[in-house]
């Protein structure tokens, strides 16, 4: 390995007894192999054999805990004990080479679009309507609320059972609880709704009543991890920005999270600017990282697609997320440290069967143009790849 990239081998420990040997960490991805339900299958098993050496921290696609959360359509599932025998499973293929794995726990409220499909019902914290959403979304109750978070406590247990070394609780990309936490989203005027505090409120007990089980059941390290979207920007409608994620992010930390993920995209996304408010123009991980002050790990994501950019990014965190990078290049790691530069690359042409992808993984191919890097010939040779597996 070249001298240059030492500190991306640099290790770290996240806390007693659990240490990465390196800086790079396979970003939360969904893989759409799961069944409908979002039981675990061979093809989830296959897409993580085939990535479990692309990084030291492993972090699963989002898995569901509450009903009514169906996303993607082929995404995980964690909501009862049926679940259980799958996820021990795919915890043991992610740890087969030494990785960390960690179980990203989520629901998706509004949306949850298969769920409309398939019941005509979708929860949110406000019956309001939202002109990019085809359906009607359903208020969640009191009682629903309280049952949500014990959900999460419950299927944050259920991984610990299933030999994970962590979860991560997921409050980014528009999902439930950003959206309680958007301003944009959350009329609710009750507990978890109306002002600041409040709207900030279900995202600490979801943390309180996950961080509390694991407390009680754990006998092995176990890290809780929080991931964040930084802004909410839909043009004149504001969720909130950086300066209010500040906030949040330090009634996080008072917790005592394990690590804090920052969710980004785009090209060069782990050096996008804030694009209103106090910090406009600033760099958002910059930001953070100062605000963090190495009081906890911090993981950095979006467009970190070569040797340049992964080193670069660790002056914005500790850790660097690959997503689209370990999609079309899982041996990026293997072959960063053993020097061999020249064998990275991004073109998937006559190697898309190699890539262990679900067919049905055809329909986020999409998502991987958003950072500017892959190619439109890169993604037109995967959806050919994947259509012969069908």
């Amino acid at each position: 390995m070249s001298e240059k990239y030492n500190k991306l081998f640099t290790p770290m420990t996240l806390k007693p007894g659990v240490t990465l040997d390196s800086r790079f960490v396979l970003a939360p991805m969904v893989a759409n192999a799961s069944t409908k339900e979002g039981f675990v299958t061979s093809e989830d098993l296959a897409f993580m054999a085939r990535r479990n050496q692309s990084a030291s921290l492993l972090i699963t696609g989002s898995a569901n805990v509450f009903p009514q959360g169906n996303a993607f359509g082929f995404g995980l599932g964690n909501e009862d004990e049926r679940y259980l025998p799958g996820l021990k499973s795919l915890a043991q293929t992610m740890k087969a080479q030494g990785g960390t794995a960690i179980l990203q726990l989520f629901h998706p409220g509004r949306g949850a679009s298969y769920s409309y499909e398939e019941n005509r019902l979708v929860y949110a914290p406000s019956s309001k309507a939202f002109d990019f959403l085809t359906y009607p979304v359903t208020e969640l109750t009191t009682a629903q609320i309280e049952n949500l978070i014990t959900a999460f406590s419950q299927a944050a247990l259920r991984a610990y059972q299933a030999g994970f070394d962590g979860v991560e609780i997921h409050g980014a990309n528009h999902f439930l609880l950003q959206q309680f936490f958007s301003k944009f989203s959350n009329e609710r005027n009750d507990r978890w709704g109306g002002d600041f505090e409040r709207r900030c409120q279900l995202t600490l007990d979801v943390l309180r009543a996950v961080q509390a089980v694991i407390a009680k059941e754990a006998t092995r390290p176990f890290l809780i991890g929080y991931r964040l979207s930084p802004e909410e920007i839909h043009g004149e409608n504001i969720g909130y920005l950086l300066e209010d994620s500040l906030l949040l992010l330090e009634k996080v930390l008072a917790l005592d999270v394990d690590y804090v993920s920052i969710s980004l995209f785009g090209p060069n996304g782990y050096r996008k600017k804030a694009e209103q408010g106090k910090f406009k123009g600033q760099i958002i991980n910059q930001v953070i990282r100062e605000k963090v002050a190495g009081r906890v790990p911090l993981i950095v994501a979006g467009d970190i697609t070569s040797p340049e950019k992964a080193l670069d990014a660790l002056n914005y965190g500790d850790l660097v997320a690959l997503a689209s990078l370990a999609i079309v290049e899982p041996d990026f790691k293997m072959k960063l440290a053993e020097n061999r530069l020249v064998d990275i690359s991004l073109d998937v042409t006559n190697r898309v069967e190699d890539l262990a992808l679900a067919p049905a993984f055809k329909t986020k191919t999409s998502i991987l143009l958003r950072n500017g890097t892959i190619t439109e010939a890169t993604v037109a040779a995967l959806n050919e790849g994947l259509a012969k597996k069908e």
